[in-house]
């Protein structure tokens, strides 16, 4: 009797398991399914197309930017942009562009800036062909610290956009040493690598700002945000941090337009163009970094020569080193056919 007992209990052991593994498969099958039909179902038969199609059709549309938004920096009282990712809740998204003009305002009136650019050319000669190499590499850094109250920091202007993006502008009153001050530390960068073999061409891009915000409140915790854009020719990756965690890029069709009307002259082609199709921040802050990069290299600098010469080979390398303490003032701001033009002008600080 105890055998049979046993028996029984094992069976219905082994049913349960089974039932369960059943449940799991069919779980598993529903989630395969799913992802199947929206992956691949609806891309493929149009089911989703109307409601593309809406999407499409609103974002045509350009956002009209409001007039204070193109005023440069003032200095009296201080004013300044910032703008956050799109696709967030408007509390969230006017947090994030606090920071971040806070961060703007500390890398263009107190940066340090350092920057690396290395010419390198390779010439290799065998008896039946010839293998040519170029590769240009440029790296800036932008550093910055600064103390400051946060009670003197007021929101004059906001705006949010049809894309969740919040937009402030914000000003900075006279600081007051006696009382406690915050700390914001900034960082920014921008390497860019061209790459020339042979037949084949490759660009590369990195523009990456990372921000520490402490206070002196005890009870509170740094904010810590940061931003990094990838772009390898055609393609690009975007990684941004702040508040609960990593943030998912929404792709859309990011359309401005100014709410005065700019015309382009002859003194934008001087300029780098950053083209809108990312967002408002991602073609501000690149604007303001490739600034950065293209005035550091007008100030003082130092030359190395590294050169090499053989039967078969012809090496060559051509470093530029630079470090500079500077000031940066925005001379122009503007958006023409979906692309922002900055201008600025850069001086070094004592």
């Amino acid at each position: 009797m105890r055998y049979i007992t046993l028996l029984l209990v094992l069976c219905f052991s082994l049913f349960v398991q089974a039932q369960e593994n059943r449940k799991s498969n069919s779980t598993s099958t529903d989630l395969d399914k799913t992802k199947y039909e929206e992956n691949v179902f609806n891309k493929e038969l149009g089911e989703n197309d109307v409601k593309q199609d809406k999407q499409r059709q609103f974002d045509l549309i350009p956002e009209k930017l409001p007039d204070w938004f193109f005023e440069p920096i003032s200095l009296n009282p201080v004013r300044i942009i910032g703008i956050s990712d799109p696709g967030l809740e408007k509390a969230e998204a006017y947090n994030q562009a606090i920071i971040r003009a806070k961060a703007i305002y500390a890398l263009i009136n107190f940066s340090s800036v350092s920057n690396i650019s290395d010419d390198y050319t390779n010439l290799r000669e065998s008896y039946d062909n010839k293998l040519f190499e170029t590769k240009f590499q440029d790296f800036t850094t932008s550093k910055a610290t600064i103390s400051y109250n946060n009670s003197g920091i007021i929101i004059a202007d906001t705006f949010f956009t049809k894309y969740n993006e919040g937009i402030v502008l914000i000003e900075l009153t006279g600081q007051n040493e006696d009382v406690n001050m915050d700390t914001i530390e900034v960082r920014g960068e921008q390497l860019q690598i061209v790459t020339e073999r042979s037949y084949k061409n490759e660009k590369i891009e990195f523009f990456n700002l990372f921000i520490n915000d402490s206070k002196q409140d005890a009870d509170s915790t740094p904010a810590i945000a940061q931003y990094n854009f990838r772009r390898v020719n055609k393609n690009f990756d975007i990684s941004s941090i702040y508040g609960s965690g990593n943030y998912n890029f929404p792709e859309r069709s990011y359309n401005y337009i100014a709410a005065i009307d700019f015309v382009k002259d002859s003194t934008d082609t001087e300029f780098q163009a950053n083209a809108l199709a990312l967002g408002l921040w991602n073609a501000y802050l690149c604007g303001i970094l490739n600034n950065i990069t293209n005035l550091s290299k007008q100030l003082a600098s130092q030359i190395k020569n590294s050169n090499d010469y053989y039967t078969l080979k012809n090496e060559g390398l051509i470093r530029t080193v630079a470090r500079n303490k500077v000031h940066f003032e925005i001379n122009k701001f503007k958006i023409i056919q979906n692309q922002i033009y900055i201008d600025l002008y850069g001086e070094i600080r004592q």
